[in-house]
């Protein structure tokens, strides 16, 4: 008996925010469909994650993950500060930290110049299948590294080109010591090329 599945990815025609309600919209038939409780979600400022909560209802635990305090992105760190108070009146667990992918090995980089760095490679291999599809992972790292999800479940995964959403997958998630245990379960959508 075969236990092969047919699924639908959405691909779409261009990256970055225009795709954030189609994304959220997959994500959430994902978790309807297969009984997942937690979206992880990238969000820079805090309202793709708000947007999740508001598309979710209270029956799926939102995860926001955003950029460490020490960030070059400041215009970013700012306007996620001033969303924190209403994230968190969502009930929106919050995960700010360094980069999964690139941490403090961004050091060597800044004050070296080294570009052969090993989370470099895993960076841009990831990469091969879009930027969303990097953050997917590195923020599925992020969280389990927090706490809030674990390598014995299932989660959905948001992430994107910049602003807003684009790409969303279901993963098996891992924590940074043990990153290639990572799996990439389904891909639900993402843009072409």
């Amino acid at each position: 008996m075969s236990t092969d599945k047919e699924k639908t990815i959405v691909y779409f025609a261009d990256k970055g925010p225009s795709n954030t309600d189609r994304t959220i919209a997959c994500a959430l038939a994902c978790c309807r469909d297969q009984s997942i409780a937690k979206i992880v979600v990238a969000t820079s400022s805090g309202e793709t994650a708000l947007k999740v909560r508001e598309a979710t209802g209270p029956a799926i635990e939102v995860i926001a993950v955003t950029y460490g305090a020490g960030s070059r992105f400041v215009e970013e760190v700012a306007a996620f500060n001033a969303n924190r108070t209403r994230l968190e009146a969502a009930g929106i667990r919050i995960v700010r930290g360094i980069h999964a992918l690139s941490a403090t090995e961004r050091t060597f980089e800044n004050k070296y110049a080294a570009k052969l760095i090993p989370l470099n490679l895993v960076s841009d291999s990831l990469r091969m299948l879009g930027q969303g599809m990097k953050v997917c992972v590195e923020v599925a790292i992020m969280a389990a590294e927090h706490g809030f999800i674990t390598p014995a479940e299932d989660v959905v995964v948001i992430g994107g080109s910049g602003a807003g959403a684009d790409t969303a997958v279901v993963l098996k998630p891992a924590y940074a010591a043990a990153m290639f245990d990572l799996r990439i379960r389904q891909i639900l959508c993402k843009p072409l090329g």
